[in-house]
């Protein structure tokens, strides 16, 4: 599935600003305790999927290109003639 690029690179950010916005929930808001412990876990999903996605783009990117013809694996011997 395309989505446009700036969603793409924003969505780490949204993950963890929403992992936030429920654990401030959870500890300001007068919830009964059940909802609040239910506020706390899926805050904790939200953190750590942010942090998650984070990790492997990082990962992803500093790989270095698979079939690049930049550089040969091996060396090329030439045939002598």
């Amino acid at each position: 599935m395309w989505i446009p690029k700036p969603i793409y690179d924003h969505a780490p950010s949204f993950w963890l600003l929403l992992g936030l916005l429920f654990l401030t929930g959870g500890i300001y808001l007068e919830f009964p305790d059940a909802l609040r412990v239910a506020y706390f876990v899926f805050a904790a999903f939200c953190c750590g999927h942010a942090v998650w996605t984070f990790l492997a783009r990082r990962r992803f990117r500093r790989q270095p290109e698979q079939g690049s013809l930049r550089e040969p694996a091996e060396p090329v011997e030439s045939p002598e003639s």
